[in-house]
């Protein structure tokens, strides 16, 4: 079970020391104090704002839209850089609203009549733990002698988090709610409290000077919500408190009047209220133990899909923290130490998408479900060029696909309020969005005119976004109902960018006013900027997606529509991933040097991972030549991409020193973009941002399973540092399951066990599988398990 739970000798101090449980829906972060246990609540729809932030003054107006693209376009073909920096900057809205935390429940303990210790010394045997196969956090000792235990989780079916204190003598107990939002109403007192909330009309992002940064405004929309909470107890209800308590079982739901992605607000928050305490009635009549079998049953359909076991377990049951500790040096981790840290790692990052994305709600954010700020780093909300998307790299290859419906959902409702932006800005039709979105789905440039083009200004979001699209497709994961909704999704997103190119010098196309994300160059004349031509980025996703649409069209008998007719001519007018002189990936076309050679963002390498189709030998030198160039040392989420590429590239050796890097605590500010594990093992940017956990887990997953070129390969980029292993519940293309183990033998893996079986009917013929020892031909035609005979 050491790969399945983390476990601490001492409560949490800080947010990063806390450990998250989630439905999807409902969050919290388990502080683990037992004489005032804190359980810091997020709820996925809090959201300042409304759909009419999009709208709020001052809109930029088609006329100026119109003038700045001219001015833009002029400077470029002049070669005036910084120039078009300036006009572009002239198509900036405001900003994307922020996620915010919700509200707090604190379960205070007095015993033999000592007050709480809330200054939280260390309490006799204690532990506290996160159990991933269960989803639940524990914490146990002993307070003034009295032996006590705290355990906090969330139903996914029931819709609520349940907290449970017990005591082996009576001792009294205080439940507190408690929010960081505008409280507008308290009812109740001891065995039953509602709080009501209303969150801000617009908060302005902690990267950004305002004057008033988080602004509630009585006469503008803005979400409304509740957090209801009920207890069960063998003590007396006093007042504000419980006397002589051994049990006490709090049940507790949030619920607010956003409806949907992109949608109008319900007008009061009566339904809302009903909607909470509607959930926690049902808890109670089911009974606890009833929620908990369904809860236990819910969180192990997602969780136990998938596992990994690696190496041989050489730490001695210590601490997670102490692993920690014990694996890093002075600036790099030693996993061969304790490859179990890796595993562990592999199935928190599986425990996180599953905890804060689920059908029928919104995406996982730049945190996940789980913030305590008001003005939270980048708003946590959700960076479409680069970090959205890794967040589910892994949802495919981990047998996580359901995680993945919320952004889904966050696709087409931009397809929806994008074309407006697209008309308006661009004066073109389909559909737009640029580098960040939020759960009204925005789509305008951000930054109020004064941000940098080389993040504020890329109108390509919704083309990478259209790629998970595609591989639910080819993952077999969509049915054809869902692929005609696909279609016109594409479609919208390439009728756009057939509008966006132009006919370049060389006759062929591209794209005049192109950013690399969040990266700007040097001319060989000295200027600065970030505007230039075709962005390889670019170039890989106008590739991808008129490829995709014009296969798509075939299949669905669209093939003569008037869009997929014009990607069929531009896709031979498009040309290949330009090169250096020196044999890597060039950023983009123009004659440009990037300003900052060892960025964290490696974009124009998207073509090789999370691309699919074979790379040939002269694209896979100048990916490694690249990657070599900017360096290994960058950011948590950047790390993990790194990794991924160097596992599609099959470089095992290169995976280890990237992993030496992705496991270093956070004790010490080495200072810049170095990332590593915080105490509780979130990934660090610095700060936390979730996606270096859930593009681990991806990255995990493609040194084991190749499967995006022609048959399967297996083992193509185990590090020498994971050992022996084996793994079940790996998911290749086009829904091919697999669970296997190897052995290491002079350092290099050896297949020692297969089985698989045909998830989908695509999956369904003989499969061609490469792996150190050779390769394989094997015939699935049922749905059942196959063990494969590896002499064959």
């Amino acid at each position: 079970m050491s790969d399945h739970v983390l476990w601490y000798r001492e409560p949490a101090r800080t947010w990063t020391q806390a450990l998250p449980v989630g439905n999807g829906a409902l969050g919290a972060m388990c502080f683990g104090e037992l004489a005032d246990a804190l359980v810091q609540l997020n709820d996925e729809t809090a959201w300042s704002g409304s759909p009419q932030s999009e709208s709020a003054e001052p809109v930029v107006s088609a006329e100026d839209a119109r003038a700045a693209l001219d001015a833009a376009r002029a400077h470029m073909t002049r070669g005036e850089y910084p120039e078009a920096d300036a006009a572009v900057r002239r198509l900036q809205h405001r900003h994307t609203q922020a996620y915010l935390p919700f509200g707090d429940l604190r379960v205070q303990v007095t015993a033999r009549g000592e007050a709480p210790d809330t200054a939280g010394g260390p309490a006799q045997a204690y532990r506290r733990e996160l159990d991933l196969t269960t989803a639940t956090h524990s914490a146990i000792g002993s307070i003034a002698g009295i032996a006590v235990s705290h355990s906090t989780w969330v139903s996914g079916p029931h819709g609520v988090l349940v907290h449970t204190f017990e005591s082996e003598e009576p001792v009294d107990v205080q439940v507190l709610l408690d929010t960081p939002l505008r409280e507008t109403r308290r009812d109740g007192v001891a065995l039953e409290q509602t709080v009501h909330v209303r969150l801000p009309t617009d908060v302005v992002p902690g990267h950004d000077d305002a004057d008033e940064p988080i602004r509630y405004a009585a006469d503008e929309e803005s979400v409304a919500g509740v957090v209801h909470a009920r207890v069960e107890t063998d003590g007396v209800a006093e007042g504000d408190s419980i006397r002589n308590a051994r049990t006490v079982t709090v049940v507790l739901a949030t619920d607010t009047t956003f409806t949907r992605i992109g949608e109008p607000l319900e007008a009061d928050v009566a339904a809302a209220e009903a909607r909470a305490r509607a959930r926690v009635d049902a808890a109670l009549v089911d009974g606890i133990d009833a929620v908990r079998a369904r809860q236990l049953a819910d969180h192990a359909a997602l969780y136990d899909a998938a596992a990994i076991r690696l190496g041989d377990s050489t730490h001695d049951g210590s601490d997670t923290l102490s692993r920690l500790r014990a694996v890093n040096g002075s600036d790099a981790a030693d996993l061969p130490a304790d490859p179990g840290l890796a595993a562990l790692l592999f199935h928190y990052g599986r425990y996180l998408l599953i905890c804060s994305s689920r059908p029928g709600g919104l995406p996982a954010t730049l945190q996940g479900i789980w913030n305590d700020q008001l003005r939270p780093p980048w708003s946590s909300n959700y960076t479409t060029n680069i970090n959205v998307e890794m967040n589910y790299w892994g949802a495919h290859t981990t047998s996580l696909s359901e995680t993945e419906d919320p952004l889904v959902a966050l696709i087409a409702a931009l397809a929806v309020r994008g074309a407006e932006t697209a008309e308006r800005l661009y004066d073109a039709p389909g559909w737009v969005a640029h580098h960040n979105t939020d759960a009204w789905a925005y789509t305008q440039p951000v930054g109020g005119g004064e941000h940098d083009p080389a993040w504020a200004f890329w109108p390509m979001a919704g083309l990478w976004l259209c790629l998970h699209l595609a591989d639910r497709d080819r993952f077999g994961v969509a049915d054809r109902q869902e692929l005609e909704r696909t279609f016109d999704i594409v479609r919208g997103a390439v009728e756009f960018a057939q509008a966006w190119v132009s006919r370049q010098p060389d006759g062929t196309l591209g794209t005049l006013l192109s950013t690399s994300p969040e990266t700007d160059f040097t001319t060989a004349d000295g200027a600065r900027g970030s505007v230039a031509r075709s962005a390889t980025l670019d170039l890989v996703l106008l590739h991808a997606n008129f490829g995709y649409l014009t296969d798509l069209a075939e299949r669905l008998g669209r093939a003569d529509d008037p869009v997929v007719v014009a990607a069929r001519d531009m896709l031979t007018d498009l040309p290949g991933i330009p090169l250096t002189d020196d044999g890597s990936v060039a950023e983009w076309r123009d004659a440009v040097t990037p300003t900052d050679p060892h960025h964290r963002h490696v974009s124009p390498l998207l073509f090789a991972y999370p691309g699919v189709g074979q790379l040939d030998e002269v694209l896979a030198a100048a990916t490694r030549r690249f990657l070599d160039l900017r360096g290994d040392e960058s950011t948590g989420w950047s790390l993990a991409w790194k990794l991924a590429l160097r596992a599609r590239l099959s470089q095992p050796d290169r995976v280890d020193r990237l992993l030496a890097l992705v496991f270093r605590d956070m004790r010490d500010d080495r200072g810049g973009e170095s990332g590593g594990l915080y105490d509780n093992l979130l990934a660090a940017h610095p700060p936390f941002q979730i996606d270096g956990n859930l593009g681990y887990t991806a990255a995990v997953a493609e040194m084991l399973v190749h499967s995006h070129g022609e048959g399967l390969r297996l083992l193509p980029a185990v590090p020498a540092s994971f050992g022996s292993g084996e793994v079940r519940g790996l998911v290749a293309r086009p829904g091919v399951a697999l669970a296997f183990s190897w052995d290491t033998a002079e350092d290099a893996p050896r297949l020692t066990s297969l089985r698989m079986r045909a998830m989908t009917n695509a999956a369904r013929r003989t499969h061609r599988v490469d792996h150190p020892g050779g390769a394989l031909v094997v015939t699935l035609d049922d749905g059942e398990w196959h063990e494969v005979d590896l002499r064959g």
